[in-house]
């Protein structure tokens, strides 16, 4: 993959002043009686979690910034002592993080160290680290994002119609940047259960004056007949070329085939993975479960509530002279025959959590993955790409 630079090919940059971290996560000292002190222990989960509380800042960039801090806070003297706190902050977030978004963040992380160890004295060896960090997350992280936008543009061609799923910062940056350039162009969004995160697609997209429409995710085949192409984005690329994104992306791919739809991913360099699953059971499981679908042991005397039965985990919204019976929110009564009025059932918040969050989009279903080093890739070139990045 000559001609193409790797998101970890960073030179030495004036240190960028990021956010100050709070005083209980550096590693600082506290008296107590008697004049001793306690060092107190920088935590990396609670470093992450403030960091992907920026709307902007995704899973990768979230995991590189937390172990930065890490490394600002460090009172390692060496090079080694170093690394050995970074390989235990590595392991901590991916332990305690289930996205392969972080994964993908520790190993760019892991890399670049590897790479950067030079001869100078290790002070100044440790703000070039930190300054690097800081810079990549802060401004290169930003451009991949307009670099992607800026070549997926060129797909939408005017009065096109697009099938987006879920939400995704980089497919609503390149809709908005064609709309900007004058391009009609109308949108289909999933509603994404059970995260409903295409409801805040379409509440961008509205406000920024596109036609944008949301669909069940169980209508996509009924759709997808109407649309001229489906645009998504990523949560990780892994080593096969395949796409870890929203659950429900796999069979949006799936019926876009079929259809002969072309189905385009938009994905970061600092996404890519070197993780090789071989199946959707290899993902990580965000439940204790096991099993991520597993069969429940019903307990005697026990059945699931009936369509139209009072349901005691619904909430009371309204009433109305047809039905005094508690409502779902966001469910609207189902008119029956007769004209009866039945409410719907909706699943409880146990049974959304047996269920995955992402899966991965075999290659074979991908016609480009459109990212930031260059000309659109298919997925065999990104697997070309990840093996020849890590075997250097």
């Amino acid at each position: 993959m000559a001609g193409i630079a790797s998101p970890l090919s960073l030179s030495p940059v004036p240190s960028t002043r990021g956010n100050p971290r709070p005083p209980a996560q550096r590693h600082a000292s506290s008296s107590g009686g008697g004049g001793k002190t306690t060092p107190r222990v920088f935590d990396v989960g609670t470093a992450y979690k403030k960091a992907i509380e920026d709307d902007k800042v995704p899973h990768p960039i979230a995991a590189i910034l937390a172990l930065v801090e890490l490394v600002e806070a460090s009172t390692a003297s060496t090079v080694t002592g170093l690394a050995s706190e970074l390989t235990i902050g590595r392991q901590a977030l991916i332990n305690s993080q289930s996205s392969l978004g972080v994964r993908a963040g520790c190993q760019l992380w892991e890399r670049f160290f590897a790479l950067s160890m030079g001869g100078e004295d290790f002070p100044s060896y440790k703000r070039s680290l930190i300054s690097q960090g800081r810079s990549f997350c802060a401004i290169t992280a930003p451009q991949c994002r307009e670099k992607i936008a800026e070549l997926a543009v060129g797909f939408l061609r005017d009065d096109c119609v697009i099938l987006t799923h879920s939400y995704s910062r980089t497919v609503i940056q390149t809709i908005l940047r064609a709309h900007k350039q004058h391009k009609r162009i109308r949108v289909y969004v999933t509603e994404a259960r059970p995260g409903c995160l295409g409801m805040r697609t379409h509440q961008v997209l509205t406000a920024n004056g596109i036609p944008c429409t949301v669909v069940l995710d169980s209508a996509v085949a009924y759709v997808m007949e109407r649309v001229d192409m489906v645009l998504v984005g990523s949560e990780a690329v892994v080593e096969s070329g395949g796409l870890v994104s929203s659950v429900g992306t796999y069979q949006v791919a799936l019926v876009a085939k079929a259809m002969q739809k072309p189905f385009y991913a938009l994905a970061e360099s600092y996404k890519f993975l070197r993780h090789y699953p071989l199946s959707q059971t290899d993902l990580p499981i965000t439940t204790k479960s096991k099993i991520p679908l597993e069969f429940p042991t019903l307990i005697p005397n026990s059945h699931p509530p009936a369509i139209g039965a009072h349901n005691p985990l619904s909430r009371p919204t309204s009433s109305t002279p047809q039905s005094r019976s508690p409502i779902v929110p966001g469910t609207p009564n189902v008119e029956a025959a007769g004209g009866v009025k039945e409410n719907r059932v909706e699943m409880t918040k146990e049974m959304e959590l047996i269920n995955p969050m992402v899966d991965i989009t075999t290659p074979d279903l991908i016609d480009f993955i459109i990212t930031d080093l260059g000309a659109p890739l298919s997925p065999t070139s990104v697997s070309q790409y990840l093996v020849a990045q890590f075997s250097s």
